[in-house]
């Protein structure tokens, strides 16, 4: 898939500290699904990473000089929302958090039968 075709929004608080966050890191985005009373939930998750993720990992357009992966299952989601990267949390504990619109688009992402095959970094 083209890289042209994802487009990962940063809030602007973010951008500015993004590669100085990074120090060096790879971002990377994934997401985390589980089982609970028949019913899958999760959620998508943005991390650093020192280490190149595995094959399973699509490397993306930098960032503000910071090399971008995603799990290849998230492609067509990625694809057809709008991601957007920002800082969340009180102000000792700011993390990452990933916001997706339409947010429908992670409930169908959901459904899919593969969303709990297991995989690694």
């Amino acid at each position: 898939m083209p890289r042209s075709r994802i487009n990962v929004g940063v809030e602007p608080a973010l951008r500015i500290r993004l590669i100085e966050l990074a120090a060096g890191r790879r971002l990377v985005l994934d997401y985390f699904a589980s089982r609970r009373c028949s019913i899958v939930i999760g959620d998508l998750t943005a991390r650093f990473r020192r280490q190149p993720p595995g094959p399973a990992y699509v490397e993306l357009a930098s960032i503000e000089g910071v090399q971008v992966y995603a799990e290849e299952r998230l492609l067509p989601v990625l694809k057809n929302a709008a991601l957007t990267l920002r800082l969340a949390g009180p102000s000792f504990a700011r993390h990452l958090a990933v916001s997706l619109d339409p947010g429908s688009l992670w409930i169908e992402f959901l459904e899919q039968p593969t969303v709990l095959a297991r995989r690694r970094l």
